[in-house]
């Protein structure tokens, strides 16, 4: 075989990935608040790029939830929901050694109560061993199980718990009509009153399926986690629509939440300092030309952003008109076809982002999900029958629970859906709703 070198020329096609399509790709994907970083950013590396101020995070969150429940006239069908609320107000730690001011105890109690309440975990429980805080802060065993009584005589009620049972105690020792029978069942059968073995209880106890019922009703009213009452250390996160769907008569009018994202401009003093010539003129022009592909950006950013959401609206009429038990089975694939881009392109768009609808604050991935075939070759998202297994456990009679089985033969029947049995209870655990078992009432 002959191998000769030599100079060839060859056509061929190859996509070439620019600056500006890789920044236009990358805050496509942003988050708000990742936009929102990569700007304030942007902002201080280049002189030409000045950004008009947003409001602080918390007074902006509150103005806008209260603009957004003025514009919002179908709130009411199903009671307008702001998920962008964070709680602020007094943490649980603060709210304990506050009591101690007006508490009345000896310094050195008071100090050491005050030590041991750092101890407390954001639920309220107190999980430490005694003797490793005895350890810890040198003190003795005692004083250390005297200092856990005064904590657990704070509110709110259940504090300094080391469980769940002791936290259950707590509260109903507190209770002005306090029931010695719902002591005594948690005290001696925690367990079988968990698990719900209510006639081993009946039968142990010498009562009636009823008192333990109204023992459970009474249960049921207590805090488990009473910390949760209180504000967390933790920073408050934020989620702020990206975009808005407004009913307008008979249409639905996707738009842009502008006030999340600071408007640009460019800083007309540098730029009208430009010269022919000159290296700051070069540096300039080049900062220039960064400031025109972020605004093109984002601008194609927008312009996605809404296109994407019309078409969800359009494919989720039904949801967008009756609730969320109307939604339907829905691809990106889908998306992509009706706007003829790629999938990636609608994947990114819909990454963590939020959109106001009537029912509700809901991130744009909640709208697409899988389907099953059911009679009839009839399509049901998951998400709806996961709502209607919702609705059957709400209006079943509560002394008749109904089974797994029962609800999937209601499903087949009432709404032509045809999945098995373990489907049902698969769907039943996401939604966290307990077993048929104990589910039961004895009124």
């Amino acid at each position: 075989m002959k191998q000769s070198v030599g100079l060839y020329q060859e056509q061929t096609l190859k996509l070439a990935m620019t600056q500006e399509l890789k920044q236009a790709i990358t805050l496509l994907q942003y988050s708000s608040h990742e936009l929102l970083d990569f700007l304030q950013e942007q902002s201080l590396e280049n002189p030409l790029l000045e950004l008009k101020e947003l409001e602080a995070p918390r007074e902006f969150a509150a103005s806008r939830v209260k603009r957004l429940r003025q514009r919002s006239k179908a709130g009411a069908k199903q009671g307008f929901s702001i998920e962008n609320f964070s709680r602020h107000g007094e943490t649980l730690h603060h709210h304990l050694k506050q009591q101690l001011l007006d508490s009345g105890l000896a310094e050195n109690p008071l100090q050491l109560i005050k030590r041991m309440i750092d101890y407390i975990d954001e639920n309220g429980y107190l999980q430490e061993e005694t003797k490793t805080i005895a350890q810890q802060l040198r003190v003795p065993t005692q004083e250390v199980e005297q200092a856990i009584v005064g904590i657990q005589s704070l509110e709110p009620a259940g504090v300094g718990a080391k469980d769940l049972k002791e936290c259950l105690l707590l509260q109903l020792k507190r209770l002005p009509n306090r029931s010695h029978l719902a002591e005594k069942i948690l005290e001696e059968d925690f367990t079988l009153f968990a698990e719900k073995a209510w006639k081993s209880l009946a039968k142990k106890h010498g009562i009636s399926l009823k008192e333990i019922q109204e023992v459970h009703d009474e249960i049921v009213k207590l805090h488990p986690r009473p910390g949760n009452l209180y504000e967390t250390t933790e920073k408050p996160r934020y989620i702020i629509p990206d975009l808005i769907v407004q009913q307008h008569h008979h249409q639905f009018i996707v738009s842009l939440n502008e006030e999340i994202v600071p408007q640009i401009t460019i800083n007309e003093k540098y730029k009208s300092s430009f010269s022919s010539q000159g290296e700051v003129d070069a540096y300039l022009q080049e900062k220039l030309q960064q400031c025109q592909w972020i605004v093109k950006s984002i601008e194609h950013r927008k312009h996605t952003l809404v296109k994407v959401m019309e078409e969800i609206v359009s494919a989720q009429l039904s949801f967008f008109l009756n609730g969320p038990s109307f939604l339907k089975p829905l691809t990106l694939k889908d998306i992509a076809e009706r706007l003829n881009v790629h999938e990636s392109t609608v994947s990114r768009a819909t990454k963590e982002k939020y959109v106001q609808t009537p029912f509700g604050l809901f991130e744009l991935k909640y709208f697409f999900s899988q389907s099953l075939t059911g009679k009839f070759d009839e399509e049901k998202s998951t998400k709806q029958v996961q709502q209607l297994v919702e609705e059957l456990v709400k209006a079943e009679d509560k002394r008749k629970p109904l089974s797994d089985q029962q609800l999937t033969n209601l499903l087949q029947k009432e709404y032509s859906i045809a999945i098995s049995r373990r489907t049902v209870a698969k769907y039943r655990d996401l939604l966290n709703i307990p077993s048929s078992s104990m589910r039961k009432r004895y009124d």
